[in-house]
C-alpha cells in the first residue's frame, strides 16, 4: 500500500514539474481546453462547435502529451513530426472521436430526464433553494457512466500513435491498465485537484485582503486567476496523461 502511495506521490510531481517547467504553453493548452470543451459550447447558436470538439478531441489530446513527453525526455517539440505519426492512423484516431461522441450522446439521453426535471422545479418554485440531494441522481448517473469511458479512452489516443494499435485493441487496452492502475491514477487526479482549490483558496484569501473601495477590480482578479488556475489545472492532467502512459505502457 506504501508503494501505492508513493508511485502516486511520483507521478503528481512529475506532473506538477512538467507543468512548472513549460507554464506558458501549459496554461495555452488549459485555455484552449476551456475555450473548445466549455465556453464555447456555452454560447447560444454555437453548439456545434461541442459536438465537433468531440472529435478533435483525441486529436488534441496526441498532440499535447507529445509535448509533454518530448519535454520528459529533454527533446525539442516538433510539431510536424508528431503530424506525420498520426497521418497513417488517422482513421482509427476518428473512431475514438466516433466512439466519444455517440457517448456524450447517450449520457445526454440518460442525463436529460433528471436535468429537465431540475428546471422545472425552478420554474415552478423560484424560490427553491438546490442541495446536494437534488442533483445526487444526476451525480451518480455521471460516475457510472463517466469512469468507464474515461477509463476506455484514457490512453487510447495514446495506444494508437505510440503503440500501433487498432482502435478495439486500444479501447480494451486503456480500459485494462486504468483498471488495474485504478487506485494510483483516481488518488493522483484528486491529489491535483485538492492542490488546485488549495490554490484558489489561498489566491481568494488574499486578495479579499484588499477588498472594500476596489471590490469590482477584487472581484475582476478573483475571476482571472480562478480561470488561470483552472486552465493549469487542466494541463496538469494532460501531464499526469503522458506521466501515467510513460509508466504503464514502458
Amino acid at each position: 500500500m506504501i508503494n501505492l502511495f508513493l508511485q502516486t506521490r511520483s507521478w503528481v510531481l512529475q506532473s506538477i514539474f512538467l507543468v512548472r517547467q513549460s507554464l506558458k504553453i501549459s496554461i495555452f493548452f488549459g485555455m484552449l481546453y476551456l475555450a473548445m470543451y466549455m465556453i464555447l459550447p456555452a454560447i447560444p447558436g454555437m453548439q456545434f462547435v461541442g459536438l465537433f470538439s468531440i472529435f478533435l478531441w483525441p486529436f488534441l489530446t496526441i498532440f499535447i502529451i507529445f509535448y509533454y513527453k518530448s519535454m520528459a525526455e529533454q527533446k525539442l517539440f516538433s510539431f510536424e513530426q508528431c503530424a506525420e505519426m498520426i497521418k497513417p492512423k488517422i482513421s482509427s484516431i476518428l473512431l475514438v472521436g466516433l466512439f466519444s461522441f455517440f457517448y456524450a450522446i447517450l449520457l445526454s439521453s440518460l442525463l436529460g430526464s433528471d436535468i429537465a426535471s431540475l428546471v422545472e422545479v425552478s420554474q415552478k418554485n423560484q424560490e427553491h433553494q438546490y442541495t446536494i440531494s437534488d442533483f445526487s441522481g444526476i451525480l451518480s448517473k455521471l460516475m457510472v457512466l463517466a469512469i468507464p469511458f474515461m477509463m476506455m479512452t484514457w490512453f487510447s489516443p495514446l495506444l494508437i500513435v505510440f503503440k500501433n494499435y487498432g482502435f478495439i485493441k486500444s479501447i480494451k487496452s486503456s480500459f485494462a491498465a486504468s483498471l488495474m492502475y485504478l487506485f494510483q491514477i483516481a488518488l493522483a487526479l484528486i491529489g491535483i485537484m485538492f492542490l488546485f482549490l488549495i490554490l484558489v483558496f489561498a489566491v481568494s484569501m488574499t486578495l479579499s485582503l484588499f477588498g472594500g473601495a476596489k471590490s469590482t477590480l477584487i472581484s475582476f482578479l478573483l475571476s482571472f486567476s480562478t480561470i488561470i488556475l483552472m486552465a493549469i489545472f487542466i494541463a496538469s492532467t494532460f501531464a499526469l496523461q503522458s506521466i501515467t502512459f510513460k509508466a504503464i505502457f514502458k
